[in-house]
């Protein structure tokens, strides 16, 4: 009896460490499955973000594509406006001379994804560098009606210059040239050059990120009161813009150094004028056609610099002139942001584009945002 029970008690042992091993090789086999699978999702994720930037960089070619087919389009060679195909309009509204004709920058196929392009030229903007160095008076204005008060804007005024000016010799007021910036935690010198990118405005001294990013910067709303939306209804051209727009809203860091008084909205205009809304409200209107749609059809923008007086209106009498930036009709320098869809996977790519003829169209910058 007692070697029977013996014997039952043996074979129950061995079940017990049959059935631990199972489970153990089971466990062991699930987690190099797992292993694999992560394995084989990440080498997926690795080749998928190469095809994402390739479609980024696709999704550019097709920008400058449009770019430079816009410029061949007949009676609209010598200027750029929202009515255009690029910008978002209509294009040729004559269906027989419509190249774009059953074209879309939105949602477009391609490989197994699809892109979207938006195209924002940056000579709707008041170029920091132009005005920093041409303009301090209109610098100094454009500060004020972001923000600045008393003595602020002209030590700003001046810290700017010192940063974009090839010397390291401190102008009048608050020094800020290298002497200043090496002393901050953590130390860099001053640029002593052009701004690259607007965003340099930050490191400079006395831009605070209330001025730079105005009311978002004061946690008020999220986005900047331009006055006029890209392409739609002229809205609030009556309201003041003063502390309703950031330097980030009105400056970009490379353009032609003129603002095009066709794309401009309503802030900037504004601030190019040199704080005279009238004129600004001028310009929206009369380049807005019947509709007071900006970026239809019946567009009236200004196709030669013989008729930026037009949008303009009446001429400013001496004793009111104040300091403005120089206007043009066209653009040189373009924006161009690339959505990329691949199944899951959502990148955006940004680069910016110089125009310098009909074909010729050099990529300055390209980045993954």
């Amino acid at each position: 009896m007692t070697i029977v029970r013996n014997s039952v008690r043996a074979r129950g042992v061995a079940l017990l460490v049959v059935m631990l091993m199972v489970f153990a090789m089971a466990v062991i086999v699930g987690a190099f499955a797992y292993t694999m699978r992560i394995e084989g999702r990440l080498a997926m994720r690795t080749q998928s973000e190469g095809d994402l930037e390739w479609m980024g960089r696709s999704g550019v070619e097709m920008a400058k594509w449009v770019l430079s087919i816009s410029r061949q389009v007949p009676g609209e060679q010598a200027y750029d406006g929202l009515n255009q195909f690029w910008a978002g309009g209509p294009g040729p509204t004559n269906l027989l001379e419509n190249v774009f004709e059953g074209v879309s920058l939105i949602d477009v196929p391609l490989g197994d994804g699809t892109i979207s392009v938006h195209i924002i030229d940056t000579d709707r903007k008041l170029n920091i560098n132009t005005v920093a160095q041409r303009s301090p008076k209109l610098l100094e204005l454009i500060l004020q009606i972001c923000g600045a008060v008393g003595t602020d804007s002209a030590d700003s005024v001046t810290a700017i210059r010192d940063w974009v000016d090839p010397d390291d010799q401190s102008g009048p007021g608050a020094s800020a040239e290298s002497d200043f910036y090496l002393g901050l935690d953590p130390p860099y010198v001053a640029k002593n050059g052009p701004i690259d990118d607007i965003s340099e405005l930050l490191k400079i001294r006395g831009i605070t990120p209330e001025l730079y990013w105005g009311p978002r910067g004061r946690g008020v709303g999220t986005g900047s009161a331009l006055g006029t939306a890209q392409f739609g209804k002229v809205t609030d051209l009556g309201q003041s813009v003063a502390g309703t727009v950031g330097l980030v809203d009105v400056f970009c860091a490379i353009s032609a150094g003129q603002v095009n008084i066709n794309t401009a909205p309503f802030s900037v205009l504004v601030l190019a004028c040199g704080g005279n809304e009238n004129m600004a409200r001028n310009i929206v209107e009369q380049r807005s056609g019947l509709d007071q749609q900006e970026g239809t059809w019946d567009d009236t923008p200004a196709r030669s610099m013989g008729e930026i007086a037009r949008l303009q209106g009446a001429p400013l009498a001496p004793d009111q002139a104040t300091p403005m930036a120089t206007f043009s009709v066209s653009s040189s320098t373009f924006e161009i942001q690339v959505e990329a869809r691949l199944g899951p996977l959502h990148r955006r790519f940004t680069a910016l584009v110089r125009r310098v003829g009909s074909r010729d169209m050099p990529i300055l910058t390209f980045r993954r945002d």
